[in-house]
């Protein structure tokens, strides 16, 4: 069983380019398969608790063990594997993103057998997530503080735009050493990849 498991999420990623590049190919939708089709329907997103919740529903289940790939996208085109379940049973399936980013958000549910991969509907929602980022004190003497829930770009700037200071990391806390800038007036400029979102406000060097 593990065997299996462990074998269907290397085929998983081995696909993951392909999948990424959707515009490439059409994948078969699990309505156009009258077996899979009874595997695969009724999709439902809804947000709960700043979380967002998938539920879709299996009539009929084609194996003793069926897996579904949860994709998620902001554009609609490109999709990122965000998860996998494992289930034996019919009925009602359900599927928690933890950490979706904030705006527009589309999501699709693959289901695969031996055979083949085939798609849900692609189903858009928006999510009321803040993702948050900030940074402290400000003046500054020496040591920056920053704060982001998720993965952020730094730059510190003159005046004229010149970067002087570059860094970046995966969210959390990051402690910049500013101690080289010259006493003034500079712009910092945060940047989340994730949620698009991006903060630039002056910074002040004591």
């Amino acid at each position: 069983m593990k065997y299996i498991f462990f074998l269907f999420l290397t085929m998983l990623f081995a696909a993951g380019e392909a999948s990424a590049q959707t515009a490439a190919a059409d994948p078969v939708r699990a309505t156009d398969h009258d077996t899979v089709g009874l595997a695969l329907h009724d999709l439902i997103v809804s947000e709960k608790d700043k979380k967002i919740s998938l539920r879709w529903k299996a009539d009929s289940l084609p194996s003793a063990e069926n897996f579904y790939a949860v994709e998620r996208s902001n554009n609609g085109i490109d999709f990122n594997l965000v998860g996998v379940i494992k289930t034996t049973n019919g009925g009602w399936i359900e599927f928690l993103d933890e950490s979706p980013p904030k705006g527009k958000i589309f999501y699709r549910v693959k289901f695969s057998t031996s055979q083949a991969s085939y798609y849900s509907e692609m189903i858009a929602t928006s999510s009321s997530v803040d993702i948050s980022c900030k940074f402290y004190p400000n003046p500054v003497d020496k040591v920056l503080i920053v704060r982001s829930e998720a993965g952020v770009d730094v730059q510190i700037s003159d005046q004229s735009g010149k970067p002087l200071i570059t860094d970046k990391f995966p969210g959390g806390i990051k402690v910049i050493d500013v101690s080289a800038l010259e006493p003034g007036i500079y712009v910092i400029t945060l940047f989340q990849k994730e949620t698009g979102r991006q903060l630039t406000e002056k910074l002040v060097k004591k």
